[in-house]
């Protein structure tokens, strides 16, 4: 991969199909100063997935190139590099269309679709506990090396996940825009608070692409606050309105400050009878399965009840990355942000040991220069890893983590 390659070059003609020598072609200049002369162009095709268009067929060049700005405008997908691998995603589906590996300070292409968030040395049971716990056909979808796995042997997720029936479905199809309908559900009280306070969670589902924000919240009361603000972010961020609110018929939502706010902006709100959670289905389901992942993240790591909101804040990030079989097996995120990277950062194991580095100024020269932590998950804000560190009693931001997972 040549971020500075202007063409697709190789000095390989056995890679190379539909050759069309010229003489006419302009010379170009290699690494080591030497200028020569393209003998001709052809096609290469180093994955199934990717196929490289006008390839210079150099035969002076010791590498094979594959130019950045070439394929990122050819095949519209972005392309994100890490200290030891990189990975091409479709800007329009997220879907994964190429992987490589760093070595000797140069990044190779390599034939390994999988999620490269995840080296291939990397065992499936590793793989799994990084991305959250997700079922064996989703963990497929996103890692397809992993496809030959019949079975996840995972006591976690029997003992998170295990559930005796689900919600009948709705027949209702899915919203045609973005934000003409949200679903939306309070959970809890929990009966352990979090290190924060925090008992209860609010969340927000969008419909069409059913990616979801989750709000801690210490008090029921909140409801109305936090849904202000992120409506106020849906209209700064997406520049709609939101068109229909579902919910169901809890005083929060039923509130006459609540009322006047939806007449105001326009809002649609449909309620659920009561007793029927069914009808709020989409919410119901979705607050389930951020508690099941929950619950199994906290379980696997051994992590305590108290850090659930972390559990459950980091199980939100993670499910909107994921493919939703509600929408054709398409990612959340990606359906919202197709411009934005999937993972800005590896995803890491839940409640691993971590070393923080410290920052702190004027320490002692011969005084420790990381601090242990716990890894609790990822930030909306920064582009980093929420740590906390049980010697400081507090939490810790940074992006400069050394992981050790089991």
């Amino acid at each position: 991969m040549d971020s500075g390659a202007s063409d697709h070059i190789s000095g390989n003609k056995s890679l190379l199909s539909d050759i069309v020598y010229s003489q006419s072609l302009p010379c170009i200049t290699l690494a080591n100063g030497i200028q020569t002369k393209p003998k001709g162009v052809g096609k290469a095709k180093p994955l199934s997935s990717v196929t490289l268009d006008s390839v210079l067929y150099v035969p002076g060049s010791p590498f094979n190139l594959a130019s950045v700005s070439r394929l990122t405008k050819a095949l519209h997908c972005s392309i994100t590099f890490f200290d030891d691998f990189f990975l091409m995603q479709d800007r329009s589906t997220g879907q994964m269309i190429g992987t490589g590996h760093e070595s000797q300070g140069l990044y190779y292409l390599t034939s390994s679709n999988s999620l490269t968030a995840c080296s291939v040395t990397d065992s499936p049971d590793i793989i799994h506990k990084r991305l959250g716990h997700p079922s064996l056909s989703k963990l497929q979808k996103m890692v397809p090396s992993l496809s030959s796995l019949s079975t996840l042997d995972c006591e976690s997720c029997q003992l998170g996940k295990h559930t005796r029936a689900t919600f009948s479905r709705s027949t209702e199809g899915r919203s045609e825009s973005i934000f003409s309908l949200v679903h939306s559900d309070i959970w809890g009280p929990s009966r352990v608070s979090s290190t924060l306070g925090f008992r209860y969670f609010v969340s927000f589902i969008n419909d069409y692409s059913r990616c979801t924000w989750v709000f801690l919240m210490k008090d029921r009361s909140e409801l109305f606050s936090i849904f202000k603000s992120f409506f106020a972010e849906i209209q700064n961020q997406f520049g709609v309105s939101i068109c229909t609110f579902r919910s169901y018929n809890a005083l929060e939502y039923l509130s006459s400050q609540f009322q006047e706010f939806m007449t105001h902006k326009s809002i649609i709100h449909q309620t659920t009878f009561p007793y029927t959670p069914q009808q709020n289905g989409v919410a119901e389901r979705k607050n389930r399965h951020l508690i099941e992942t929950a619950r199994t993240l906290l379980l696997e790591s051994n992590v305590p009840q108290r850090f659930g909101g972390d559990a459950v804040l980091s199980s939100c990030y993670l499910i909107n990355r994921m493919p939703s079989s509600s929408i054709q097996n398409q990612i959340p995120h990606s359906i919202l942000f197709p411009q934005s990277h999937l993972y800005p950062i590896p995803p890491r194991v839940f409640g691993s040991t971590c070393f923080v580095h410290n920052l702190t100024p004027g320490k002692d020269k011969l005084a420790p220069r990381a601090l242990k932590c716990v890894f609790l998950g990822y930030s909306r804000v920064q582009k980093g890893y929420h740590c906390y560190s049980h010697d400081l009693h507090r939490y810790l931001m940074s992006a400069d983590v050394t992981f050790f997972e089991s």
